[in-house]
């Protein structure tokens, strides 16, 4: 049945993104021929080579999990480290392009600071600039859309922020927006 929902997503020009934890969930994707995993808490060396060799995208939303952790209480607080010690060796197994940021649309509020999960990535492995690309040109290519995103460069859309201090120094700096432009327009300026 996964294998068949992921060929008509295919069929019509779209990705499947499964939203898998465990080694099962996560072997049952890979199985099936999804293009993304979505959490994929449980990953294993094993299950991580696969996609690898797969090109299976990741997306950890590692923020998302330490935020509900908290509340949840039973195993969540477990999982957090689960996560982290899956997504050191993910990039120490060569993931790096494969990893791209993402948020899990709601599973934290959106009071709080969308790039919060970057300094996660650096803190468990990633260097600020690996982070920095798994929210831009990853997820770019990961969406089909590096002609238009992903990059600045002629042709794409002009959709740039810009902040106070040196991210490549401090990767939470960009939690700190002061400039928003979108299409080319500065939609938000701080003085």
């Amino acid at each position: 049945e996964l294998r068949t929902f992921v060929e008509e997503a295919h069929r019509l020009g779209r990705k499947a993104a499964a939203h898998a934890i465990g080694w099962d969930g996560i072997d049952a994707a890979l199985r099936a021929g999804f293009n993304t995993i979505e959490h994929g808490i449980g990953l294993t060396p094993d299950l991580i080579d696969r996609m690898i060799r797969q090109k299976v995208y990741w997306c950890p939303t590692i923020y998302v999990v330490a935020y509900v952790a908290e509340g949840r209480g039973g195993i969540w607080p477990r999982l957090v480290d689960i996560e982290r010690q899956a997504f050191g060796e993910a990039v120490k197994r060569g993931m790096v392009p494969y990893i791209s940021y993402g948020t899990d649309a709601g599973g934290y509020a959106w009071t709080e600071p969308q790039a919060r999960e970057l300094a996660y990535m650096v803190r468990y492995g990633m260097t600020p600039m690996q982070a920095i690309r798994s929210a831009t040109s990853v997820a770019a290519r990961l969406l089909d859309q590096s002609r238009y995103i992903g990059a600045v460069a002629a042709g794409r859309y002009a959709d740039l922020i810009a902040v106070g201090g040196d991210p490549l120094a401090d990767i939470s700096e960009l939690e700190r927006v002061r400039f928003v432009m979108k299409g080319g327009a500065t939609v938000r300026l701080d003085r």
